[in-house]
């Protein structure tokens, strides 16, 4: 937009005025509300309010809330708003807010029914200071979650094929020398691997389960072989006690 200097100009539509004139450093608008907003020569523009002595401080400055509905009173954004004792920056549409900065950076969501949703693929990263968010990711956080309940979704790969009839349970000694010579279980990743790669959450859990499924079957087989062997011994005991029986008159 160029505007010359010290040239009026009247521009009339329908029942609206708009007069531009030069007056000290900055070119006027005055609407038929008595709205003034200011154009300074400096390219710095201000809208609702006379400009200030000192000049704006930004290159574009909204004094009032910017509105998105002329039948409803919402506020699309609005920079002048307390909230929680801090000014921050407020949205509002009927009676949802979300306020953003009130309160030591903080976004804050209002009412609590209110839902919160990102679309189109994006991601978002919290606490972290890549300047760009892997692409097979929708959500990474540089720092600790504290959560009640977390949730993981899994399609296949539940370890109870383990009870399975055709499962192959590795034995024993098998297992023994797999761990002498990498020193982890099979089918755990290794400390390197976890520490290079991390862990998918969900994945292993399903393997630990996998490994308590597989110690629960070993149990029970000593289980049984403890009872072979303690028939086995009763009647041993009661063989040898026969001659004893029978010695006595």
């Amino acid at each position: 937009m160029f505007i010359a200097k010290r040239i009026p100009f009247l521009f009339l539509a329908a029942v609206s005025c708009v007069a531009v004139t030069a007056i000290g450093q900055a070119e006027q608008w005055d609407g038929p509300d008595n709205l003034t907003g200011t154009l300074s020569r400096s390219g710095h523009v201000t809208v609702g309010e006379q400009i200030q002595a000192e000049g704006p401080k930004a290159l574009l400055e909204v004094t009032r809330p910017l509105g998105a509905s002329d039948d409803r009173n919402d506020r699309l954004f609005s920079a002048n708003n307390l909230y929680k004792g801090a000014t921050g920056v407020r949205f509002e549409v009927d009676t949802r807010h979300a306020y953003a900065g009130a309160a030591r950076g903080k976004i804050d969501i209002l009412p609590a029914d209110m839902d919160f949703a990102v679309h189109r693929k994006a991601a978002i990263g919290v606490s972290t200071i890549n300047e760009r968010l892997p692409g097979d990711y929708t959500l990474i956080v540089g720092g600790k979650i504290l959560a009640e309940e977390v949730r993981i979704k899994l399609i296949k790969d539940w370890s109870d094929y383990v009870f399975n009839t055709d499962y192959a349970l590795k034995p024993l000694p098998e297992v023994e020398r797999f761990i002498h010579t990498h020193r982890h279980l099979p089918a755990i990743p290794s400390s390197a691997e976890v520490e290079q790669d991390g862990i998918n959450l969900g994945h292993m859990q399903a393997k630990l389960l996998q490994k308590v499924e597989e110690l629960t079957l070993y149990v029970i087989e000593q289980h049984k072989a403890i009872e072979v062997l303690q028939r086995k011994l009763t009647e041993v005991e009661r063989v040898n006690a026969l001659p004893d029986a029978a010695a006595q008159p």
